[in-house]
Order: structure tokens, then C-alpha cells, then sequence
């Protein structure tokens, strides 16, 4: 009889551990699933995963696809005739339109920033996009404003 209860014992940890396999595989399963049903940045946001500190933002998932958060995108009217736009997450870059596109920047903001606000992104005189040294400009990138924290976004 007691040898009759151990091979019993034996069986039901083997069938209890073949329940745990199993239940364990599917839950890994149904994890994978959701991960492949993520398919922009939306939804990604609300796996709670990874939002690096970019602009424009992007989420990371754990197999590796990023999604970019589109409402922060370059609208297309906002690229100047000229072939330049300004980029960054504070305004602070003039590249070509091509390369604002893509472009991603750490959102921080220095005082000197303010100063192109009122500056001309434009082809320069190399034919690369820069920001056109005026006198008021170099006036401004010498001696920025203060900065007025109730201007600032916080992201």
C-alpha cells in the first residue's frame, strides 16, 4: 500500500507539473500575441512600454520596433520653400526638409534657443541650411533672454 501512495504522489507532482508547463507557455503565448497586435505608438503608450525622451516621441518594444508619435511630426505646410525647415524639440535646428523628417533631438531647453524664434532658417552660401547670422541674432546668441518658465512645454 505505501508503495502503491509514492508512485500515486509521483503522479500527481508529474501532472501538476505538466499543468504549470502548460499554463506558463500559454501565458508567454498570449503575451507574444499582444506584443504583434501593437502597431503604432498609441498603442504602444498603452502597453506601457518604453517612451524614450525624444522628439518627436517614440515607444520601444520589447522585440525591438519603435513607434513614432505622428502628432508631432513635420506637417508637410510647415516646410519652407526653400528647402529648409527648423527642427528639434525646442526649435533650435535648421536642416535641409528631407532630414527634419527624420530627425530626433532630447527635449531641453537653453535660453539662447529664444533667439531663433525670431531668426531666418535658410540655404547659406555652402547650400546647406543654417541659420542666418544677422547682426540681431549674434546680438541675441551673446546675451540671451532670460529664460520665462511659463513658456516652457514640459514633456
Amino acid at each position: 500500500m505505501t508503495n502503491l501512495s509514492t508512485t500515486t504522489l509521483i503522479g500527481i507532482v508529474v501532472v501538476l507539473t505538466i499543468i504549470a508547463g502548460l499554463l506558463v507557455a500559454l501565458s508567454q503565448n498570449r503575451a507574444q500575441q499582444s506584443l504583434f497586435l501593437i502597431t503604432n505608438f498609441d498603442e504602444c503608450v498603452a502597453a506601457g512600454f518604453s517612451l524614450m525622451e525624444s522628439y518627436p516621441e517614440r515607444c520601444a518594444t520589447p522585440d525591438g520596433r519603435t513607434f513614432v508619435n505622428e502628432r508631432q511630426t513635420l506637417p508637410p505646410d510647415s516646410i519652407a520653400f526653400n528647402g529648409c525647415a527648423v527642427a528639434g524639440c525646442s526649435g533650435q535646428l535648421c536642416v535641409s526638409a528631407e532630414e527634419a523628417e527624420g530627425i530626433v533631438t532630447t527635449c531641453e531647453y537653453r535660453a539662447e534657443y529664444a533667439c531663433y524664434k525670431e531668426a531666418s532658417c535658410e540655404p547659406q552660401a555652402d547650400g546647406k541650411c543654417g541659420w542666418t547670422e544677422t547682426p540681431e541674432l549674434q546680438r541675441c546668441l551673446a546675451n540671451p533672454p532670460s529664460r520665462d518658465t511659463s513658456e516652457l512645454q514640459v514633456y
